[in-house]
């Protein structure tokens, strides 16, 4: 027994040792989508009123719409303006535009690509924590939800209160958080403020979560945070409970 534990141990380092190694030299170019963002979609947009390579630059309200080239059903929210990830200090000010209820508005891209589009139920919006991210800019994944994911939730929903408390059913294997937002507007219950009061008070970072959204069958927003826990093998990629394939709408 003592011999197995050892063994457990020295994978467990070597595992934790390669998602450390990972996050400092494997990520390759951290600002590419902050240089299309800023390089090119912006640009294009006020000289050519012409938003490519994204789908729609909103110079309004500050926003644009990119189709990720991981799967064909997959666009990412960015902010026009430099915004680092969950963790800046900017998503907590009050004039930061609605990113999420901005994502939220334009998932009908995806529903327009789809030979059945899917149910509002089975979308959903994911940012990643700091760990669990490859880009240093912000960015909101626009999918479906895994099918697996899609069913733990449905039979979960009834349980979720307006409380953080922990799924019964782990998702993708890791352990989340989840509670439901009082009506349906993303303004006045902003996700990432929700997460911040609850981080503040369990003297968390919030740069250590992932946080997402999707819809109960009755039609309620639920969030979902999962923690980095190098332990767990969790990055705290909220992004993991999508399907970038939609399968879930029969794709």
């Amino acid at each position: 027994m003592k011999r197995l534990a050892k063994i457990i141990i020295i994978v467990l380092v070597i595992l934790i040792l390669t998602v450390v190694l990972w996050f400092f030299f494997g990520r390759g170019n951290q600002d590419a989508l902050w240089q299309i963002v800023s390089q090119q979609c912006v640009p294009n947009q006020q000289q050519n009123s012409a938003p490519a390579p994204c789908i729609k630059v909103d110079l309004t309200e500050h926003y644009v719409l990119f189709k990720d080239n991981k799967g064909p059903y997959h666009d990412l929210l960015m902010p026009t303006a430099k915004v680092i990830g969950i963790e800046s200090p900017l998503l907590q000010t009050e004039q930061v535009p609605p990113y999420f209820s901005q994502a939220w508005n334009n998932r009908y891209h995806i529903s327009s690509e789809l030979v059945k589009p899917p149910a509002d139920q089975w979308i959903s919006l994911a940012v990643n924590s700091k760990y669990g991210r490859s880009q240093n800019q912000l960015h909101i994944h626009v999918a479906c939800l895994r099918q697996d994911v899609y069913k733990t939730l449905s039979e979960q929903a009834q349980d979720i209160d307006q409380n953080w408390r922990p799924l019964v059913e782990k998702l993708v294997g890791h352990q989340y958080l989840a509670r439901k937002l009082t009506g349906t507007d993303l303004i006045r219950e902003d996700p990432f403020r929700l997460l911040k009061k609850y981080v503040v008070a369990q003297g968390d970072n919030i740069g250590n979560y992932g946080l997402a959204l999707a819809l109960s069958p009755q039609g309620e927003f639920i969030l979902l945070a999962n923690r980095l826990n190098l332990a767990a093998l969790n990055l705290g990629s909220a992004g993991e409970i999508q399907d970038y394939r939609c399968t879930v709408a029969g794709n």
